[in-house]
């Protein structure tokens, strides 16, 4: 059997964390801490999901009410999760630079204060002496000197490069934005094979189903690339877009919006 306390609780962390989303949708002001305490709330119902997932693949062999409940309670998560990342969006969309002006002003007083002090130089008598110039001797080396000597030092110093060619143009931008996508499809679903389904659920969703069928449709939702990739960098941050999973991952949403 499940254990309905665990249960309870999650509904309680929940039932906190919705009222910390309404505050955001109401443009309350949300403080650092606050924030920090809804990632730790958002943590504690995914690792208690775990938990009682686990426990239900062991204990329970037949459909019981308490499983029907854990699978909605999933679902809410992953729905909570994605609305999360959409607030997430739409605060950092809504982050006003600092105007140019104030910090442009400062270098101006320093040059005002370095204009002064070059005049007050200007100002000083300058001595000037006559310089004597006295004939230097020419050495002759009794060695013969190698033509070739100097263009093999050149040659040598073109080929020293401490950082490999490879290496730049891989720091310069990621490969999954300049490769060729392949042919445009008008739904993610049928850029994915089963195979694909399985291996992106397993490597980038943690074995979570529900959350990686959420995120498709919602990626097919979007307008252009950059806002599917914006919403994918909020959801996962952890994701890493070297990799060959988020790689491959992301070159299918290029097909459905850049192709």
């Amino acid at each position: 059997m499940l254990n309905i306390d665990k249960v309870s609780e999650i509904k309680l962390i929940i039932s906190g964390l919705l009222q910390d989303l309404s505050a955001v949708e109401r443009d309350e002001q949300i403080s650092p801490l606050k924030w920090e305490e809804i990632f730790i709330a958002a943590d504690m119902i995914r690792q208690k999901l775990v938990t009682l997932k686990d426990i239900s693949v062991k204990e329970i062999t037949v459909a019981s009410p308490e499983a029907e409940e854990v699978r909605k309670l999933t679902q809410s998560f992953a729905e909570l999760k994605r609305a999360f990342a959409d607030v997430q969006l739409n605060v950092s969309r809504s982050i006003i630079p600092a105007p140019a002006s104030v910090a442009s002003s400062r270098p101006l007083s320093k040059s005002a204060g370095t204009n002064e002090m070059v005049t007050e130089i200007e100002e000083e008598p300058v001595i000037v002496k006559p310089v004597v110039r006295v004939p230097e001797k020419l050495a002759v080396s009794d060695k013969p000197h190698s033509l070739f000597a100097d263009d093999d030092e050149e040659e040598l110093e073109l080929f020293d490069d401490s950082v490999p060619i490879l290496d730049a143009a891989r720091n310069a931008r990621h490969s999954w934005r300049t490769d060729l996508p392949g042919s445009k499809v008008a739904d993610i679903k049928q850029a994915i094979t089963l195979n694909d389904k399985l291996f992106y659920i397993k490597e980038l969703f943690n074995d979570d189903e529900e959350q990686y069928r959420l995120s498709i449709e919602r990626i097919n939702e979007m307008n252009n690339l950059d806002e599917a990739v914006d919403y994918v960098k909020g959801a996962f941050p952890e994701w890493d877009e070297d990799s060959n999973s988020v790689y491959r991952f992301l070159m299918i949403l290029r097909r459905r919006f850049d192709a």
